[in-house]
């Protein structure tokens, strides 16, 4: 006679394995959208002093809005002009590999230097920047007028007076300041102290 086929029905988690498993997933996602960097220069002060901790964020780290923090990985024309320049005091130690910079231009955005009284305009428009360190004044003696173009970012530190970036790559000759999207790592959330 054959035997009986019988269903067994499925053993079931404790609580404590779905929950261990939830927590599991939610700390692999995390970490790798999650991260932090620390500010080693004073270019992005008042906004973030030397010593700061920045929590970050690699989620829309290739598509910044205007105005927002990046941390990006120098390119090797921006490593190589910094060092050049390394003697000069304020800057950031010249073997950075990563900077921290705020994004002023998108692509299709014209950034010109300078309006009336030394502030910076983007599309026309006189930019309001209260998170600069003092009045805004472009300290680069360089005139600019560039319009970004796709795949790439101008990028400036509020303390204007003591930061290498975009302007400091387009005073020197042959160079454009801009930073390609690809080297943008991480969006800024929120700095300490």
């Amino acid at each position: 006679m054959p035997r009986e086929l019988t269903s067994r029905r499925p053993r079931r988690l404790g609580w404590w394995a779905g929950a261990t498993l939830a927590a599991t997933l939610a700390m692999s996602f995390l970490t790798g959208l999650l991260g932090h960097a620390t500010v080693t220069s004073p270019s992005m002060a008042p906004t973030h002093d030397v010593g700061s901790t920045l929590l970050t964020t690699s989620l829309g780290a290739r598509h910044p809005d205007r105005g927002e923090v990046v941390v990006f990985e120098a390119p090797r024309s921006w490593r190589e002009a910094h060092r050049a320049r390394s003697g000069a005091a304020g800057d950031e130690v010249g073997a950075q590999d990563a900077m921290v910079k705020r994004v002023l231009g998108l692509p299709g955005d014209r950034i010109t230097c300078c309006a009336p009284g030394g502030a910076l305009m983007r599309n026309g428009r006189v930019l309001d920047e209260p998170y600069l360190a003092e009045p805004p004044i472009d300290v680069s003696n360089v005139a600019y007028d560039v319009t970004v173009p796709p795949g790439h970012l101008w990028v400036l530190g509020d303390n204007r007076r003591r930061s290498f970036d975009s302007r400091a790559m387009q005073a020197r000759g042959g160079q454009t300041g801009l930073l390609p999207l690809t080297a943008v790592r991480a969006r800024v959330l929120r700095g300490w102290p």
